[in-house]
């Protein structure tokens, strides 16, 4: 094999295997990943405080609760490899359903899920 060509050759599996390497590094996501946690930490203890000063009933309360744990398990599947910017957004948008609907069952005092 002449000079030039393992060169060339040299060269063409570096840029194959950056490649290959460049989503599993684009994927990794430990400030956003944070950041969703936060936030479903706040929304829980949302829920537990209006709870505790009965802006929403008990009924309400456990179903805003079973609503964030099915948030955390998502969030828990798909963090598992990194969160993917479309995934970030599925859980944002998760989140701020959870969120309007604990402001509407604040204000709404009937007792039922909306």
């Amino acid at each position: 094999m002449t000079r030039l060509n393992r060169y060339s050759a040299a060269l063409a599996l570096a840029v194959l295997s950056a490649s290959l390497s460049v989503p599993a590094m684009a994927k990794r996501t430990p400030v956003r990943a944070e950041n969703v946690r936060a936030d479903i930490e706040a929304l829980n203890g949302a829920i537990d405080r209006a709870d505790r000063n009965d802006t929403i009933s008990e009924r309400e309360a456990a179903a805003l609760r079973g609503d964030v744990n099915g948030l955390r398990d998502q969030f828990q599947r798909f963090n598992a490899d990194g969160l993917s910017p479309r995934e970030m957004g599925t859980l944002q948008s998760r989140t701020n359903r959870i969120r309007a609907r604990l402001r509407v069952e604040k204000v709404d005092h009937d007792n039922h899920r909306m």
